[in-house]
C-alpha cells in the first residue's frame, strides 16, 4: 500500500510542528464554516432513496429522511507565511462508521515555492469530478444535492496523500494541472439500517486538467482505484467447498475477486455561467477489472436561469452498466438437508452480489433555489426516477428479504436549507 492505513493525521501534527516557527507576525488564521439542514421524501414502497452508496438510511413511502443530506462543516485555514499554509475540515453527518477520524475530511500542509505551483500533504479531497471538493457545501452548488445518477456512487470523498497543483496564464484563458497519488478506505453498508457493511481500502492515483475562460470552464480528469482488500473472501472460500460438485463454482470464484484490482475514472465535465443562464454536464466511463465494481456510463446535464434572487433550474441524468446481468444456475445436484439449503443459500448469494453492484437509471427533474439573505439559500426539488429491477445499486431495500422483481418508477421530493457562516 502506498500510504499506511489513513495515517496521515498524526503526521500532519509532526508537520505543524515543524512549520510552527515559520509563522511570523502578519500570519493569517480564518475560521469558517458550512451547513445543510436537509428532508428528502420519496413514494416508493420497496425502494430507499439515499444520497450515495455510503449511506445506510434514507427516504421511502411513508417515511422521509432528514440524515441523508444534513451536515455540519468547519474550516480553519492558517497561512503561516506566502509559502507555507495549513487547512483542516472537519465535517459532521450521519455516516455508516461515525468516528472522529471519519469526520476529518481535510488536514493538509500546502508548500507554495512560486506563484502558480502547489505541492500539498496530508488528508486532501479527492478531486475526481467537477464538483468533488465541495460537493459537501450545498451553498456552493445550485441543487439540493449533487445529481444522483453519477456522485451516488462517488463514494472517495478524501485520500491520504500528496498533490501537486500548477495553474497557467494564458492571456484571457487559466489552463490548471494537477495530479494525485494516496490511499483510502471506506465503509459500506449492506443493506438498509441494518448495521452491517463492509470495509475496503483503496489505493490510487490520478490526474486532472481544467481550462477556463470568459463564462466557460471545460475539465478531464483520469483516476486509477486499485482495491486493496478481499471483502468477498468468505463467499469464496463457500464456493470453493463446493466446487467439486458444482462446476459453475469456479468461474464464479475468479468473479468474485477484488485483492489488488483496479477500475478507473474517465471524466469529461463543462460549465458555463453568465451570471444569468448557466449549464452544467459530467460524463464518466467507468471500466473496471472487478465484477464487484460493475463497468459503465454515468452523465448528467442540467440547465437554469436566475431571476433576481431566484433561480429556476431543470436536470436529467442517467446510469447504464456496460455488462448484462448474471444468471447463476441451480446445480442439478441434490444434497440432504441442511447441506443442500447451505448450497441454495450460496447460490442466492452469488447472484445478489454479482448483480446487486449494477447501476442502470435513468432521472428527470426540476428544482428551485432562493437565495433570500446573504449566505443562506433555500431550495426544493422534485424528481422523476426510472430504475431497473437488475440495476438498484445506489439504492436500498426497504426489506433486504426481498427482491426487487419490477422496474420501479420512484419520485424524491426534496428541501433544503444551506448556509455559509
Amino acid at each position: 500500500m502506498m500510504f499506511e492505513n489513513r495515517i496521515f493525521p498524526p503526521l500532519l501534527a509532526l508537520l505543524l510542528v515543524c512549520i510552527a516557527p515559520l509563522a511570523s507576525a502578519d500570519a493569517e488564521h480564518r475560521l469558517s464554516g458550512f451547513a445543510t439542514f436537509g428532508i428528502a421524501t420519496s413514494d416508493n414502497p420497496e425502494l430507499v432513496f439515499r444520497r450515495d452508496v455510503t449511506k445506510d438510511d434514507g427516504a421511502y413511502e411513508h417515511s422521509g429522511s432528514w440524515k441523508s443530506d444534513s451536515l455540519l462543516g468547519l474550516q480553519w485555514q492558517g497561512d503561516w507565511s506566502p509559502e507555507w499554509g495549513t487547512m483542516v475540515q472537519l465535517v459532521a453527518k450521519d455516516r455508516f462508521d461515525n468516528s472522529l477520524a471519519n469526520s476529518i475530511e481535510w488536514a493538509l500542509v500546502r508548500y507554495r515555492p512560486t506563484d502558480g505551483l502547489d505541492l500539498r500533504l496530508g488528508r486532501l479531497g479527492a478531486d475526481v469530478f467537477m464538483l468533488s471538493e465541495y460537493r459537501q457545501v450545498g451553498y456552493a452548488i445550485p441543487w439540493v444535492r449533487p445529481p444522483h445518477d453519477l456522485y451516488g456512487l462517488a463514494s472517495l470523498y478524501n485520500f491520504d496523500g500528496a498533490d501537486i497543483t500548477k495553474r497557467i496564464e494564458l492571456s484571457d484563458a487559466a489552463l490548471t494541472i494537477k495530479a494525485f497519488y494516496g490511499n483510502s478506505d471506506e465503509e459500506y453498508p449492506t443493506g438498509f439500517n441494518n448495521d452491517q457493511g463492509i470495509h475496503v481500502e483503496f489505493d490510487l492515483y490520478g490526474a486532472s486538467t481544467s481550462m477556463e475562460w470568459n463564462y466557460w470552464k471545460l475539465r478531464y480528469t483520469y483516476a486509477n482505484v486499485k482495491v486493496k482488500s478481499d471483502h468477498a473472501k468468505p463467499l469464496r472460500e463457500g464456493l470453493a467447498q463446493v466446487a467439486s460438485m458444482w462446476p459453475p463454482a469456479t468461474l464464479f470464484l475468479s468473479e468474485l475477486e477484488t485483492l489488488n484490482k483496479s477500475f478507473d475514472y474517465n471524466q469529461i465535465g463543462v460549465n458555463y455561467d453568465n451570471n444569468d443562464w448557466w449549464f452544467q454536464g459530467e460524463f464518466l466511463q467507468l471500466g473496471s477489472e472487478l465484477a464487484l465494481v460493475a463497468s459503465g456510463k454515468h452523465a448528467y446535464a442540467s440547465l437554469g436561469k436566475r431571476f433576481g434572487s431566484l433561480t429556476i433550474y431543470g436536470l436529467t441524468g442517467y446510469a447504464e452498466p456496460e455488462n448484462p446481468s448474471v444468471y447463476v444456475p441451480y446445480p442439478s445436484i441434490v444434497l440432504p438437508e441442511p447441506f443442500q439449503s447451505q448450497l441454495d443459500y450460496l447460490v442466492v448469494a452469488t447472484e445478489r452480489t454479482l448483480n446487486g453492484v449494477r447501476i442502470k437509471q435513468r432521472s428527470y427533474g426540476v428544482g428551485a433555489r432562493w437565495d433570500f439573505t446573504a449566505k443562506m439559500a433555500l431550495k426544493i426539488q422534485l424528481e422523476q426516477f426510472e430504475v431497473d429491477k437488475t440495476g438498484t445499486n445506489l439504492w436500498l431495500r426497504s426489506d433486504n428479504t426481498r427482491p426487487i422483481l419490477a422496474d420501479q418508477k420512484p419520485v424524491v421530493l426534496s428541501l433544503a436549507w444551506d448556509v455559509l457562516f
